[in-house]
C-alpha cells in the first residue's frame, strides 16, 4: 500500500461520517414533521403510514451511504467511487419504488401519506447530505507534490 493510499482510507472514513451526521437529523426533522402535518389533515392512520415511510427513508438512505462506504473505502479510485455510488442510489430508488407498490396493496394502509412523508425525507436527506459535503471540505484529489516536478 502507497503512503497516497494509506491516508485516503481515513478521509473516506471521514467523509462518509459526516455524510451520515449532516443528513440524518435534518432528514429525520423533515420527516418527523411531515408526519406531524399528516397527523393534521389525515388522523392517526396518515400519521402512522407517513412514520413507517420516514423510517422506510431513512434506512434506506443511510444504509446506502453505509454500503458506498464499505465498498469503496479500499480503494481511491474516483470511477469505481462514482459507479459504486450510481448503482447504489438506483437500487435505492428502486426499492423505494417496489415499497410502495406494495403498500398500495395492503389493505388500510394509506400509501398515499407514507409516500409523502418518503418524498419529504428523501429530498431533505439528499439536500442536507450535499451541504454536509461542501462543509466537511474533503479533498477529492491528491494535490501535486514538488517531487513530481512541473510536468514538463
Amino acid at each position: 500500500m502507497t503512503r497516497s493510499e494509506a491516508a485516503q482510507r481515513p478521509r473516506a472514513h471521514v467523509a462518509f461520517s459526516v455524510l451520515l451526521r449532516g443528513a440524518l437529523p435534518p432528514a429525520s426533522a423533515a420527516g418527523l414533521l411531515s408526519v406531524g402535518v399528516l397527523a393534521l389533515t389525515g388522523g392517526v392512520g396518515a400519521a402512522l403510514a407517513g412514520l413507517v415511510g420516514v423510517v422506510i427513508a431513512l434506512a434506506f438512505f443511510a444504509s446506502g451511504l453505509v454500503a458506498v462506504s464499505r465498498v469503496v473505502v479500499d480503494t481511491a479510485n474516483p470511477v469505481l467511487f462514482l459507479s459504486v455510488g450510481m448503482a447504489v442510489y438506483l437500487a435505492q430508488v428502486t426499492a423505494l419504488f417496489v415499497v410502495l407498490v406494495v403498500a398500495r396493496q395492503v389493505e388500510g394502509f394509506d400509501s398515499r401519506s407514507a409516500g409523502i412523508a418518503m418524498l419529504v425525507t428523501i429530498l431533505v436527506w439528499q439536500a442536507a447530505q450535499m451541504i454536509a459535503w461542501r462543509r466537511a471540505r474533503v479533498p477529492v484529489y491528491d494535490a501535486p507534490t514538488a517531487d513530481r516536478g512541473t510536468g514538463r
